[in-house]
């Protein structure tokens, strides 16, 4: 036997780990894509609530210099504009205007710029149950004029 070509066992065994490892490798790269296509897939109808208390949120912050009271899941401005936050929900004076809230907190404090104090309420949620949830932590700046 001069000439020794062909696939030795050795060979064949090295072949097969590497393609396992492979095959294994694009499995991982395959569960994580369609576990965050999932996510996303979820994700607009929270942004639609978000957005839906954003807008009432920011129109009532600048339209307001004070605020009456304010605990982790009730505000009160100035004008008497009221949000509270119950039952996996969020009302504006009495009517929802965003749903399936996990969690949802306001808090308030003073930031000293120069000459003038801002009162800044600070927003934090969790919109969504499930797949696919927003978290958002915001400050909202009321109007200082």
């Amino acid at each position: 036997m001069r000439s020794q070509r062909g696939v030795t066992l050795t060979a064949l065994v090295i072949y097969i780990i590497v393609f396992t490892i492979i095959i294994a490798i694009m499995e991982m790269i395959s569960v994580n894509f369609y576990k965050n296509v999932n996510k996303i897939k979820e994700s607009p109808k929270y942004i639609a609530e978000f957005n839906s208390f954003s807008m009432f949120f920011v129109l009532d912050t600048k339209a307001n210099t004070s605020i009456k009271s304010i605990d982790p899941s009730k505000v009160e401005f100035g004008d008497g504009t009221t949000y509270v936050f119950r039952n996996y929900a969020i009302y504006r004076n009495g009517k929802k205007i965003a749903k399936n809230i996990k969690t949802f907190t306001f808090s308030s404090f003073d930031d000293r710029q120069s000459n003038f104090t801002k009162k800044i309420v600070n927003v934090t949620a969790e919109f969504g149950r499930g797949n696919g949830s927003i978290k958002r932590n915001i400050d909202f700046v009321l109007r200082y004029w």
